[in-house]
């Protein structure tokens, strides 16, 4: 299975602490933050979204863990993909305002991203077969609309991350050991992207970002055009998200700087750092509203060992999940 769940910093992070905003008023942003806590009798993971802090657990059938890795609002709707944990294999599963709507693919699957488009859900991530081994990086529109194969291979290929603009669908990952975006269904040429799978995709105008890292340096895609992010020296970055606001490129990630992760963020290729450096910390993604900047990730809490799932606003942070709980995509209204 590739590039399911972010590299977590040596700690397997997995969800998040509730808390009510009781100060919201008719003109403030909503903020929809998607992820995973564990069940307070059960300890299994739950697929959750918060909206300005309240959860709503996606529900299925049965009693297996199952996981929120993408989300889209349209209208009052609340769109979420991500995978159960089934026996003998990961299932993509769709929901709608916390209702369970379907599922995607056969065998292993499993969505890293959705966007919806007037009555259209298209749903980006991957499939898996064990004989011959086989990736694909997929996209579905619907339950019974067109699967569109990406790309197949027997190394590695997978959608990580989808945005639709006008009537163009593009779509961040990779194949075979390179960064891949996709127009339509049709790999774009990008310049230096061998070793780069791309996590995350923005469009602005007539422009397409991407970006991606391989530890050592963060490189973001302008069109095909790749620039870079130098990390300092032992130190080692990841890039989980992407946001353009009027002419800057902001990235969300962490750094790894040997004994635990910092979740930061980049304006224009400048760190400013999120975590206190005490305790590990990441970013997963990232929204501007209003010129103020929404983050999501976790937070290792000290003496506890369980990751809480945080929200940055302007970089003051908030605990919005309870012990093993992760957020893995936010969006702002």
């Amino acid at each position: 299975m590739k590039k399911i769940i972010p590299p977590v910093l040596l700690v397997t992070l997995i969800l998040i602490s509730c808390k009510k905003n009781t100060d919201i008023v008719a003109d403030d942003p909503i903020v929809y933050v998607a992820g995973q806590q564990a069940d307070s009798v059960s300890g299994r993971s739950q697929s959750t979204v918060w909206k300005n802090g309240v959860p709503t657990t996606n529900q299925l059938s049965g009693n297996r863990s199952h996981y929120a890795q993408a989300i889209a609002v349209s209208g009052n709707d609340v769109y979420t993909t991500g995978f159960e944990n089934q026996i003998g294999q990961w299932k993509c599963q769709v929901w709608k305002n916390g209702n369970f709507q379907y599922s995607l693919g056969s065998g292993y699957s499993y969505g890293n991203g959705i966007a919806v488009s007037g009555s259209d859900i298209y749903v980006t991530g991957g499939g898996y077969v064990s004989s011959p081994r086989n990736y694909s990086a997929m996209l579905w529109k619907n339950q019974s609309g067109p699967a569109t194969t990406l790309a197949s291979n027997s190394s590695d290929a997978v959608g990580n991350a989808i945005v639709i603009s006008g009537t163009d669908i593009y779509v961040a990952g990779n194949e075979n050991n390179n960064g891949r975006i996709w127009k339509n269904g049709v790999a774009q040429t990008l310049n230096n992207a061998t070793g780069f799978y791309i996590s995350c995709i923005a469009v602005s105008g007539n422009n397409v970002f991407g970006a991606a890292s391989d530890g050592s340096i963060i490189r973001t895609w302008k069109n095909e055009i790749a620039t870079d992010i130098n990390i300092p020296s032992g130190s080692s970055a990841f890039v989980s998200g992407i946001a353009i606001n009027d002419n800057d490129v902001y990235l969300c990630g962490w750094e790894y700087n040997g004994s635990l992760g910092i979740a930061k963020y980049w304006k224009n290729g400048v760190p400013v750092t999120l975590g206190d450096g005490i305790q590990s910390s990441r970013a997963t993604a990232i929204a501007i509203k209003n010129n103020i900047v929404y983050i999501v990730g976790d937070v290792i809490k000290s003496g506890t060992g369980s990751s809480y799932a945080t929200l940055w606003k302007n970089g003051t942070p908030a605990t919005v999940g309870f012990a093993n709980s992760s957020a893995m995509a936010i969006i702002v209204k």
